[in-house]
């Protein structure tokens, strides 16, 4: 069963990276709408728990608009990653339109300061790393696939442009704050649930939500910059629009609660502003806090 994933995962990334973006992203929207129809699968039933519970104000049939293009997004990052992996890093950062508040990270590094980048799970995190590893050289965070040839793969496609990869463990931990000591950059996708003793609940669209507290702990020891990136999905197939934004310092307060305040408020302000390329299929509210029942 692991070698029939690892074929079929190969094959998956081989056709796609034969394809223009346009077309993935048609492939995408076509695997969405199987998705869609199938009400019971984990992909439906998720993101749809997760759209309804975090906006209840919207009308019946604009939650399912939207979890109609969330799913669709969702199939089109899947769809990407050809493009993302194996094109010719040339042609991937070509897909890059355009770039806004890139200035931010600049002026941080000139400043001789470290700088920590949020990265959510919203349009294609990939091609986020790829611009990133290609002008700052930044060292990610990341959690091993169970697979060993896919924790190849991964480092191995994410490290072309002189990035580094991170293990989300004690030696990766060790890894992160000698970069940011050393006045390097580094990004860390947020919006995991973390392992059990390494996060501490905060609300996240008024939900308690089991949060990580390392990128607190590493914002409040280094006194890094923390800056959040997203690399938007353009209409019609042209490509990802990078946006580079400011943070609340107060992401390096002392005291966990704050901080986590701040990640989530930042993470919830990028996806109320496109909430149709967030990826609500993850299940963000997993862990309940005690005495609270499940919520899948």
């Amino acid at each position: 069963m692991r070698y029939i994933k690892v074929i079929f995962g190969l094959f998956f990334l081989f056709f796609m990276a034969l394809l223009p973006l346009a077309v993935c992203q048609s492939f995408g929207r076509l695997l969405a709408k199987l998705m869609y129809s199938q009400k019971h699968s984990r992909s439906y039933t998720v993101s749809k728990r997760n759209i309804d519970s975090c906006f209840p104000a919207l009308s019946v049939g604009d939650k399912e608009r939207l979890l109609k293009s969330s799913l669709e997004h969702t199939a089109m990052s899947y769809a990407e990653m050809g493009m993302s992996w194996l094109w010719p890093t040339s042609m991937s950062l070509a897909t890059v339109t355009s770039v806004k508040g890139e200035q931010l990270l600049i002026d941080a590094v000139a400043q001789g300061r470290g700088v920590l980048i949020i990265a959510p799970h919203i349009g294609n995190w990939e091609v986020l790393n790829l611009f990133a590893s290609d002008r700052y050289a930044i060292t990610v965070l990341y959690k091993q696939p169970k697979l060993q040839f896919f924790d190849w793969l991964i480092n191995k496609m994410r490290k072309r442009l002189g990035g580094d990869m991170a293990p989300a463990n004690a030696a990766g931990v060790k890894k992160l704050i000698k970069k940011l000591r050393g006045n390097g950059v580094i990004a860390i996708l947020p919006d995991q649930e973390p392992a059990t003793g390494s996060g501490q609940f905060s609300a996240f669209f008024q939900h308690p939500a089991y949060t990580m507290t390392l990128l607190s702990q590493l914002a409040k020891k280094t006194q890094c910059k923390v800056i959040a990136g997203v690399a938007l999905r353009e209409q019609g197939g042209k490509g990802f629009a990078i946006e580079f934004s400011e943070v609340d310092p107060q992401i390096n307060s002392s005291e966990m609660s704050v901080s986590l305040a701040v990640l989530n408020n930042t993470i919830e302000s990028i996806a109320a502003a496109n909430p149709e390329q967030y990826q609500w299929e993850y299940k963000r509210f997993k862990k309940p806090p005690p005495g609270a029942g499940k919520f899948y």
